[in-house]
């Protein structure tokens, strides 16, 4: 097994064609057929099946296409760390964002990073926090938004923001604040379990003695506003999720009292994995972007940075 047929292999599972992978890689068809067979049988085991709707790895496959993103992101980390002393910043980096946050925070960082570093790719990877977590272990992410860090051995973090958690009730039900004891009452539409915001949900309930209504689990944020516009229920989101439906009164936001409702999100990066250049670079910007965008009122929130992680 060398870098080239791990290359090959990942192309073609990406592309799902020996012809689309052989016109990305840019490799005659056959030499990209005869690298894959000298790697299954160096390995002793089929990797690929073709059908009609295209190629698809083995389960066999599946796993060695895991190990061999990782192995790869780590030798373009080691050139692009390497190629960075030239001085200017180049090289890939890839950030993973649950969605609340990357509703607010993935444009400006894509312009800021494109404005100051045209040699950086940016990679925004939205997803949920149990993936987002998975893949930091797992080495895929140069860094991943996580909400509510408790402190680990397999990753370095740093707190950004802290923001309160809101009822989103549909358009006429006001903005006056609400009791937590009173969601006892009202049909809920939130994501499944074990979503980090469920979670929290049901902790604060059980702490409080009180059963939660959940009329719809659905773990999407664009359709949990869509159905609560639409008068199917309500939902607990954070504000920078809503203001802009807010603002155009198609849904209503009530802070939650006794008790307040509160989640930090927090930057986590790998231990032990080098911070490239370019990965500095970028973590430098978006802290930047995150202090305007608090302080603008763009991320209702407050304030976490203190300009070191816990290294």
């Amino acid at each position: 097994m060398d870098l080239r047929q791990l290359r090959y292999f990942v192309g073609i599972v990406d592309e799902g064609s020996f012809t689309a992978a052989a016109q990305r890689l840019n490799i005659a068809q056959p030499a990209l057929s005869h690298n894959i067979r000298n790697l299954e049988e160096d390995l002793g085991v089929k990797l690929l099946t073709r059908s009609i709707q295209g190629v698809k790895p083995t389960a066999a496959g599946a796993r060695l296409y895991e190990h061999a993103q990782v192995i790869l992101r780590h030798v373009a980390q080691a050139t692009e760390q390497i190629r960075g002393y030239c001085g200017t910043p180049s090289g890939s980096v890839t950030i993973g964002l649950p969605a609340s946050v990357a509703l607010v925070l993935a444009v400006p960082l894509v312009e800021a990073v494109r404005s100051e570093f045209p040699q950086v790719s940016l990679r925004i990877v939205e997803s949920f926090s149990g993936t987002i977590l998975e893949w930091l272990n797992d080495g895929r992410l140069d860094f991943g938004c996580l909400y509510d860090v408790v402190k680990t051995r397999s990753f370095a973090s740093e707190p950004l923001v802290a923001e309160d958690l809101y009822l989103i009730c549909p358009p006429g039900a006001g903005n006056a604040d609400i009791a937590f004891d009173d969601l006892s009452g009202v049909q809920l539409i939130v994501p499944s379990r074990p979503h980090g915001l469920r979670e929290r949900l049901e902790k604060a309930a059980r702490e409080k003695c009180i059963t939660l209504d959940v009329a719809v689990e659905i773990d999407g944020l664009p359709q949990i506003k869509t159905l609560v516009g639409k008068g199917v229920g309500c939902s607990v989101l954070s504000l920078s999720a809503v203001l802009d439906e807010c603002r155009q009164r198609t849904i209503e936001a009530r802070r939650i009292t006794e008790p307040v409702l509160r989640r930090s999100v927090h930057l986590c990066r790998p231990r032990g994995m080098p911070l490239t250049e370019a990965a500095g670079a970028v973590r430098d910007t978006m802290l930047r972007v995150l202090r305007d965008l608090v302080g603008q009122g763009v991320w209702p929130g407050e304030l976490l940075l203190d300009g070191a992680g816990d290294d």
